[in-house]
């Protein structure tokens, strides 16, 4: 927070000083002000003249040259001293010469209208640090190159290059974004770096040039680390380091890139016909709306015994001899049976058994053998997970411990197959666990993992292979991308899309299968030393009506493999209560553990959590297109080591149970999740996020949806899950975080409003209680708020009497009535002038109103109140006022710290000691003596 004697210009309202230096000086401020506004006029003047004077060129030579007219085009406008960089610099300063050399203006303007010209190319902050004299501009000699030389010579003092610096290194390739144009920012930022362009050799001792071999050795570097396609960047890993220069990696780039780009342009056709060529298993039996398919289908016959192309002679078929697995008849197969299909019970298909060389070495508990690493083939085709008896035998496990199996087996040939009998196994890979029975055959050529076993382990994705509409990442030009797939789409429609492109990121919400954990090493629970294990053996009382929803909900949690049974037997060394609690605004249960005994003895590794209302208040005015996406079993996504998860252990009615991940109302959850979260999306512009809620704002669409589709990705790369109920896609307005928010700014969260709305009136101290607990979500909207609610605040202390009167009931609904009214809060913006108001009661508390120049019109930015402690209603006035604007100033430092801005009171005797004080001061009378 600056010193407010130089800083904050004091306004007094509705009284007239009287003293002849207060008057002498209230004389010279209304001087200056009239001195100011004054100046401003001007301004304007000459920025209308010079426009006006270039308008009348612009007309005067368009009429000389009879029919050709040059477009207007408009003053390109450098951004104000906070917000520039040099690279934004230099781009404004082309602009600027491209506009004058197309208008025709600097030859034919004074000194002064070029001045003016430039002016008008300025943000208001500049023309003041032009008129005040700080960027030490002659107005009688200096022409605009010089002024722009200075206007840089000022960047160049007060940027440090560390931020151009920070952000060279985060720069990566965006989703859609060339090689050139990657290429090409990265090279604008490095030029900001302040890097010594020659700098002194350490080999010749000097100037020799070997800056310009650094500048490349870097832009290589970032470009490499950046890329996107991990295809391309591995070819240009692929050269030899000392070969390994700039030019050539620009080159490898730029040839990758057009080869993928005419190769998808080639495949485009081919994709159509290869499709009429091959027919998945999974679509037998579907209706085909392609009518080029449909003309194939009828004119390639095929023979109706074997279902191959037409033979031409009938002995030619090979299922001549082969027997019917529907009828039994000889002479034709079961899939060109025209006999009525029998009904099969426990029959299971095996697909083809191949030798491959996508072998997956899996580990497996088969039976009562020991842990042991086999390999596997994935294999889509198979309803049920095999081994051979051979195989069987190496793990350890004998045949004559199977059990029996009633399932009937077919082979790809729909031929029976024969089962020794079957066994439990769990096979387990990178953390995914799968439990299965596996069948037991005589002969074959090695374990067959099932579809069913390929989602559960992470082979293939959970939707596979049923992916429509599939939306592609790769350029635009190919027609078949999100800008012409989404462009059109209503945004119901892209985010059904969406969902199908990602079903891994959106699962649906009934799948049982085993939940896919974050990228990252297992979480591990420090705790401090000499902790002694806790355990508490009582098991809380759970409502009948509770208990087999109760039960129902661990058993999904084993399925999903967020929990397990601790093994029978076996000591947990730690041990905690589980507690049942309703879900909000239901009778559902909420099934949580009390690990508060737990959290005094572990070391949290304090990873900072963001303030909502400051978030949002960042989200730049005029966006459009906003999308909302919400975290599904987040905390539940990061694995445990094994030894936290024995720490994690709880007791139930139906035995003891153990975490294989975080969890709820562990200290360290939140920060180990929210670390995560973060790392997966960083980067990425124009995305927010605060626990497991994202946002994501543009101005146009087509920005929008690569972004979306980026973070997206982001998610996908690092296995978090989203929401599909409470994910919402390219829409104008969104609710996130407690707020409703739109391109005019950001209100109360709608559901909320509703909720105040609805509350009865308050019958007992409980109901007060919970009424303000609801009207404290909106001390961000109300300065009044604290007033309003004194009344009805009185009657929380257990030694008054709870009197529900006319006083009372009034207070609720004028705090309704304030609430509820449309109230929109406007977006910060750093180079905005602000201006704080304060006010303080005795009776009512503090409040404030910060207020942020937009224009000529001043809309609210943030607005606050609070009670006053027991020792401060013994303070005077003037003390409570002072405590009003201390608490104000120290509330808004997000906003104020380090920037100037105006505060005005209505309480003349603080004005002098505001203004010859320090604010430290003022809080601590005694730390300055």
């Amino acid at each position: 927070m600056p010193n407010t004697r130089s800083e904050g210009a004091m306004k007094e309202e509705d009284q007239t000083p009287t003293d002849p230096v207060q008057l002498m000086m209230a004389m010279m401020k209304e001087m200056k002000e009239e001195a100011k506004k004054r100046e401003d006029q001007l301004m304007r003047q000459l920025q209308e003249q010079a426009q006006d004077f270039a308008a009348a060129l612009q007309t005067n030579r368009g009429n000389a040259g009879g029919s050709t007219k040059s477009k207007k085009m408009d003053v390109p406008v450098l951004k104000c001293p906070e917000d520039i960089n040099l690279a934004d610099f230099r781009d404004w300063q082309q602009r600027f010469a491209d506009y004058t050399e197309v208008q025709k203006i600097m030859e034919e303007c004074t000194l002064s209208g070029r001045q003016s010209l430039l002016r008008s190319g300025l943000d208001p902050a500049w023309t003041k640090l032009w008129s005040t004299g700080i960027l030490e501009i002659d107005d009688r000699k200096d022409d605009i190159n010089d002024i722009i030389k200075k206007i840089l010579h000022y960047i160049r003092e007060h940027r440090n290059p560390l931020l151009d610096r920070k952000e060279f290194l985060e720069r990566n390739q965006h989703a859609g974004e060339s090689i050139d144009v990657y290429y090409s920012a990265l090279k604008s930022i490095d030029e900001s770096c302040g890097y010594d362009v020659n700098p002194t050799c350490k080999v010749c001792d000097d100037a020799c040039g070997h800056g310009d071999e650094l500048q490349q050795e870097r832009l290589r570097d970032r470009l490499i680390c950046g890329l996107k396609d991990q295809a391309i960047q591995q070819k240009v890993l692929a050269i030899p380091f000392k070969d390994l220069t700039l030019k050539k990696a620009l080159e490898v780039c730029r040839v990758e890139a057009a080869s993928k780009e005419t190769q998808a342009s080639l495949n485009k056709s081919e994709r159509q016909v290869n499709r009429l060529k091959e027919r998945s298993s999974y679509k037998k039996g579907k209706i085909d709306n392609n009518p080029l398919s449909k003309s194939a289908q009828k004119a390639d016959e095929r023979c109706s015994n074997c279902g191959r192309k037409k033979h031409q002679k009938p002995d030619q078929c090979w299922a001549r001899d082969k027997d019917c697995n529907n009828c039994g008849k000889t002479g034709h197969l079961k899939h060109m049976c025209r006999s009525e299909p029998k009904k099969e019970v426990n029959r299971m298909t095996i697909g083809q058994v191949k030798t491959s060389d996508d072998l997956v070495k899996i580990t497996a508990k088969i039976g009562n053998a020991d842990h042991q690493e086999v390999e596997w083939l994935p294999d889509t085709g198979a309803e049920c997970d095999v081994i051979t008896a051979d195989c069987l035998k190496k793990v350890g496990t004998k045949v004559k411990d199977l059990r029996k199996d009633k399932a009937e087996l077919c082979g790809p040939d729909q031929g029976r197959l024969k089962s020794l009998g079957k066994v439990t196994a769990t096979l387990e890979r990178e953390g995914m666990k799968y439990k299965t029975e596996l069948h037991v055959l005589e002969k074959g050529t090695g374990p067959i993992l099932s579809k069913a076993g390929c989602i559960a382990l992470g082979l293939i994705p959970t939707g596979w292979p049923h992916v429509v509409n599939k939306l592609s990442l790769s350029s635009p030009d190919e027609g078949n991308g999100v800008d012409m797939l989404l462009k059109s789409q209503s945004a119901a429609s892209i985010r059904e899309q969406l969902f199908q492109e990602f079903p891994e990121v959106f699962p649906p919400d009934d799948e049982v299968l085993p939940l896919k954990p974050m990228k990252g090493p297992p979480m591990k629970i420090e705790l401090l030393p000499g902790t002694s294990p806790i355990r508490r053996y009582r098991c809380n009382t759970i409502p009948l009506h509770w208990q087999d929803k109760v039960k129902a909900h661990l058993e999904t949690m084993v399925q999903k493999q967020i929990i397990e049974r601790v093994p029978q037997g076996e000591a947990p060394e730690w041990l905690f209560s589980m507690v049942v609690v309703p879900k909000a605004g239901t009778d559902e249960p909420r099934v949580t553990v009390d690990f508060s005994p737990l959290n005094p003895f572990v070391k949290r590794p304090m990873y900072p959590c963001r303030v909502p209302a400051e978030e949002v208040a960042q989200i730049p005015p005029g966006m459009t297109h906003f999308t909302v996406l919400d975290g599904r079993h987040g905390y539940w996504q990061v694995l445990l080591d094994k030894p936290s998860s024995k720490i994690m252990t709880f007791n139930t009615p139906w035995g003891m149970f153990r975490y294989l991940r975080n969890a709820m109302g562990l200290i360290s959850a939140g920060d180990e999740f929210n670390r995560r979260g973060d790392d997966a999306i960083a980067g990425i512009p124009n995305v927010k996020k605060i626990v497991e809620d994202i946002i994501i704002y543009d101005k146009d669409e087509d920005t929008h949806l690569q972004r979306v589709k980026e973070v997206i990705q982001r998610c996908d790369e690092h296995g978090i899950t989203l929401g599909r109920r409470k994910s919402t896609i390219a829409e104008p307005s969104v609710t996130w975080c407690g707020y409703r928010i739109s391109k005019d700014g950001y209100t109360a969260n709608p559901g909320l409003v509703d909720a105040l709305t609805k509350f009865p009136v308050p019958k007992n101290r409980t109901d007060v209680r919970s009424f303000c607990g609801l009207v404290q979500q909106f001390e961000a909207l109300s300065a009044d708020l604290t007033g309003l609610l004194e009344p009805i605040r009185a009657l929380l202390p257990a030694r008054s009497a709870f009197v529900w009167e006319g006083l009372q009931q009034q207070a609720f609904e004028k705090t309704i009535a304030e609430l509820t009214s449309p109230r929109v809060l406007t977006q910060f913006r750093p180079g905005a002038n602000l201006r704080l108001e304060t006010d303080a009661s005795q009776r009512f508390g503090l409040g404030f109103a910060l207020y942020q120049e937009e224009g000529k019109v001043w809309k609210i930015l943030r607005v606050g109140s609070r009670t006053l402690a027991p020792a401060e209603t013994r303070y005077s006035v003037t003390e409570i006022e002072l405590q009003g604007v201390v608490w104000a100033t120290k509330k808004l430092k997000f906003y104020l710290r380090g920037k100037a801005f105006e505060v005005i009171v209505d309480h003349k005797p603080i004005v002098s000691i505001i203004n010859h004080k320090a604010l430290d001061e003022i809080e601590h009378p005694g730390s300055s003596g």
